[in-house]
């Protein structure tokens, strides 16, 4: 796999601070690719306690990567750009089918789609949103898919809304905040990642079902050995402070194997998935 910055213009999100580490000078990193949901400052403060555990886990470097959009990150999945993923239940899914990626764990609880509001909105229910400006990440999102599928319940199809796309979830709560877009698309935990401050001028109106959460994957070049490794230590992530604190921040809550079961549930979204993403 080449890391050449011609071949990739990745943001990373880690070099790993290798120097006081015990590791041996010809260990290469294993790379992790970690889904662009948020921004790359709050993906590294979030995640660094994943990378920190799997570098003392295992005795070697750890680095993670982000791409610059959903799209770029889903088609570098599919080239096998990665070791490991850190990516959308339905993503993981799709890069199982396609590429033989071997899902390892997940994070226990669930994920919910949220449809936030101004404050001091008018707005109070979804059946208000027809014609109003919704700000979004990446439409093949898990959480915006279930969402679009409950406005179509609701007798509200995409195209009476008026969509605002953002770079992530945090710009699509800020474009709330400044009255740039009407309602603001989300995962339930984003707005954890705002100023405490701020949480406080948003209003939920709609929250979805559960759906399954974040999992982990390796890629098939990865042995078998060294799946074990990994996902062995994936499950003690939450038996060390930082890693425990990483779990209830980011409301993961904990670390469970993966289930073929509710893998093979994500199914029905594959179509519009690969539809959005240009790749049917």
């Amino acid at each position: 796999m080449s890391l050449s910055l011609s071949r990739r213009r990745w943001l990373a999100l880690s070099t790993g601070v290798l120097s006081g580490l015990a590791f041996a000078e010809t260990a290469r990193p294993l790379v992790i690719g970690v889904i662009p949901y948020l921004s790359p400052s709050v993906l590294l403060n979030l995640f660094a306690p994943v990378r920190d555990h799997l570098q003392k886990a295992l005795g070697r470097p750890v680095v993670m990567y982000t791409a610059t959009d959903v799209p770029t990150y889903v088609r570098r999945c599919l080239n096998d750009e990665y070791d490991l993923l850190l990516s959308s239940a339905h993503f993981t899914r799709l890069v199982q089918r396609r590429s033989a990626s071997i899902p390892l764990t997940r994070f226990r609880d669930s994920l919910y789609g949220m449809i936030y509001v101004a404050g001091q909105s008018g707005v109070q229910h979804i059946s208000q949103l027809k014609g109003k400006r919704i700000a979004l990440t990446d439409r093949t999102i898990l959480v915006n898919l279930e969402m679009f599928r409950m406005l179509r319940k609701s007798n509200i199809p995409e195209s009476d809304v008026q969509l605002r796309m953002s770079a992530n979830m945090n710009s699509a709560l800020l474009s709330v905040a400044h009255g740039e877009a009407d309602a603001a698309m989300t995962a339930h935990f984003a707005i954890d990642q705002m100023p405490a401050s701020q949480r406080s001028d948003f209003r939920s109106i709609l929250q979805t079902d559960p759906l399954p959460n974040i999992h982990l994957s390796a890629s098939p070049r990865i042995s078998p050995g060294d799946r074990q490794k990994i996902q062995q230590a994936m499950m003690t992530l939450g038996d060390q402070a930082n890693g425990l604190l990483f779990l209830q921040r980011s409301r993961f809550g904990g670390v469970e194997l993966a289930d073929e079961k509710i893998l093979k549930t994500l199914d029905v979204y594959l179509a519009d998935t690969l539809h959005y993403l240009g790749m049917q």
